[in-house]
């Protein structure tokens, strides 16, 4: 599998993920969808069609040929600089700097873990409990352990087997009934398990760190979690005023922390939050229900469009070195064989190797006719092994009907995929020439 490979099927995703997420958020924002635990499932489920459109991929090896054919390098021509996109074309160039990203995101992720636990060694564990904490105990149904920083700016809670939250210095000096509230919330994180997504969540960052619509949809995500918990503080201690001054005293003493767990207060979510709290939505079920599957199927539908239109190519069913001889395989259901040859280039210049070659198809009309022959075609390979063009040399057919089958010919080889043709080990651009005989059997 070649870099340019990677980095075609890459493109065709990315712009799969970007049609899906930008029709799902319009779809949102047209129905007025805005309820907190509605819209949390709806990201999560909108993130979770972005990392299966793969699967919705046809994955399945295309069939090697259902007609004769036979490939033979005549001719190539060398062309441009002998400069560094010589030995590093465009796409690898493209590649490296997504691998060094995705690297460095993984970098910073092991750093926020390594932060996370540095301030559990420098905290102090708050002892003996004050009483809103024992109260938030009560009321949520877990017992982590509570520690206090001057480190920290805002409430901190990670862990899934041993769970921790470090409070900020200034909680101590809090009212009894803040105190309580922002326990309340970070509680509910721990018993939500909420850590350990918002982990998953870094991961999937760390991996398309390049693609907005990917991060616009965590970030959605994030914001409907809290807005979710925010909702159950309120509802577990029908203190929605004291709750939202607690918010507001938070952000007023808070900085961002760059540590890979849910926070408390996120300076860009304050007002959205705060809306939430202060005016909340409400939709009939009939309506909420009839508007997620709206939704949804716009969803849907746009996933099935942005697959049909952006296609991953499947990489070649045969080793490279099966290619460079004599090989022959048959479609499945068809018992008309294959058989293709390549030869190398005369001179310095080693022409390029199929990866990946269907074999023109017989049109229904052709095989109804009986139409036997060859097509000749110069078939121009860039420096990635990628067909840029197809023109038709010779055409050679019986009964004077081509029935299609020059377009067959012409529409298949556009597909090919080669490694790159080389001059002097460099990657250059050469033209082949393809030559087809359709045989019936």
């Amino acid at each position: 599998m070649s870099a340019s490979w990677w980095a075609g099927n890459l493109a065709a995703y990315s712009a799969q993920v970007a049609l899906v997420v930008a029709m799902g958020g319009l779809a949102a924002a047209v129905l007025r969808l805005k309820q907190p635990r509605v819209m949390l499932a709806y990201w999560r489920v909108l993130l979770a069609a972005c990392l299966l459109l793969p699967l919705l991929e046809p994955w399945q090896q295309m069939p090697l040929a259902t007609a004769s054919g036979a490939a033979t390098n005549l001719r190539a021509g060398a062309g441009g600089s002998e400069s560094l996109l010589a030995w590093f074309p465009p796409h690898v160039w493209i590649l490296l700097v997504l691998g060094v990203g995705m690297g460095l995101g993984l970098l910073r992720l092991a750093l926020g873990l390594w932060r996370l636990s540095h301030y559990r060694r420098t905290a102090h564990p708050v002892a003996p409990l004050p009483g809103a904490l024992r109260q938030a105990q009560a009321m949520v149904g877990v017992e982590p352990a509570f520690y206090s920083s001057d480190r920290v700016g805002a409430p901190v809670t990670f862990g899934w087997l041993d769970p921790v939250v470090i409070f900020p210095r200034q909680f101590e000096a809090m009212d009894e009934g803040h105190q309580r509230a922002i326990a309340c919330h970070e509680l509910l994180h721990v018993a939500r398990r909420d850590w350990l997504m918002n982990l998953f969540e870094e991961f999937i960052l760390a991996f398309f760190w390049f693609h907005p619509a990917i991060w616009w949809v965590v970030r959605s995500i994030r914001l409907g979690r809290e807005q979710v918990v925010d909702g159950e503080v309120v509802a577990l201690t029908g203190a929605r005023k004291s709750y939202l001054h607690a918010l507001l005293e938070i952000a007023g003493t808070s900085r961002a922390l760059p540590v890979p767990a849910p926070l408390f207060l996120v300076e860009s979510q304050l007002a959205q939050r705060v809306a939430a709290l202060v005016k909340e939505v409400r939709m009939s079920r009939t309506r909420l229900v009839a508007s997620l599957v709206v939704a949804l199927a716009i969803v849907v539908a746009m996933g099935w469009w942005g697959v049909k239109t952006f296609r991953l190519t499947a990489a070649a069913g045969l080793p490279t070195e099966h290619l460079m001889g004599y090989g022959s395989a048959a479609a499945p259901g068809s018992s008309v064989p294959s058989t293709f040859m390549f030869y190398k280039v005369e001179g310095d210049i080693e022409g390029p190797v199929p990866i990946y070659q269907p074999g023109p198809p017989y049109t229904p009309q052709a095989r109804k006719d009986k139409v036997q022959g060859t097509v000749v075609a110069a078939v121009d390979v860039d420096e990635g092994g990628n067909v840029v063009d197809v023109k038709l040399t010779a055409v050679s057919l019986s009964k004077d009907l081509r029935d299609g089958l020059d377009e067959s010919v012409m529409r298949t080889l556009r597909i090919w995929k080669f490694t790159p043709g080389t001059k002097k080990g460099k990657p250059v651009p050469v033209t082949v020439t393809v030559e087809v005989s359709f045989r019936l059997f």
